[in-house]
């Protein structure tokens, strides 16, 4: 079986059946980047707003252990992050490819001409996917040959990861394409230093 949610989150908690699935209200919720005291969004926190436990409940987004939602847990998440994310300025070349996680077909073909291209594979309840975002849209926002292609996978089970990451061990999955369409590298795993290292490759 592929390596379930709680490893790839590197999660302290001991037992999966204490543990649900992460839905996208916590984030969704992030956008207006207003948190509250206890470091989650102020309009989704259920220890503000108890009346929510059941919506999450009902989500299966629920940490049994502690008593939140999976998606705000940061005991078994300590990576977790809802800090607001930068805006992207009109000329930052970033796309959504799939949000449902559908299959896309051959990488290559996502490379756009003429830009260094990263295709990103991420999902919502990756907590270290949200570091790469910082990363790569404040580049983006500095850089015009730059294109960033997103690909939510959502789960291991969908089209798009038995399509592409059938070798791949955890989220974030990286590919970078250099300007004239040849393959840089693959970076798996959150490693700035290897992706930057790449960026910089793909640039010459």
């Amino acid at each position: 079986m592929r390596v379930i949610l709680l490893l790839l989150l590197g999660s302290t908690c001991a037992t999966a059946p204490a543990h649900g699935t992460w839905s996208d209200r916590t984030l969704r919720a992030a956008e207006d980047g207003v948190l509250c005291a206890h470091r989650v969004p102020a309009a989704s926190c259920v220890l503000d707003h108890p009346e929510l436990a059941a919506d999450f409940k009902r989500a299966g987004d629920w940490c049994g252990e502690h008593s939140v939602p999976e998606s705000q847990c940061l005991i078994c998440h300590p990576d977790l992050t809802f800090d607001p994310l930068p805006a992207l300025t009109s000329t930052a070349d970033v796309r959504w490819l799939t949000n449902d996680g559908a299959a896309v077909g051959p990488l290559p073909a996502l490379h756009v001409t003429g830009k260094v291209t990263v295709v990103d594979f991420y999902a919502d309840w990756c907590a270290p996917c949200r570091k790469v975002d910082r990363h790569l849209f404040t580049l983006s926002n500095a850089r015009n040959d730059l294109a960033v292609r997103k690909l939510n996978v959502v789960s291991w089970e969908t089209a798009l990861a038995k399509e592409h990451l059938r070798d791949v061990p955890t989220l974030p999955f990286l590919v970078v394409y250099a300007r004239d369409g040849r393959e840089v590298k693959r970076v798996s795993g959150f490693d700035l230093a290897a992706l930057d290292a790449a960026l910089a490759e793909a640039s010459r």
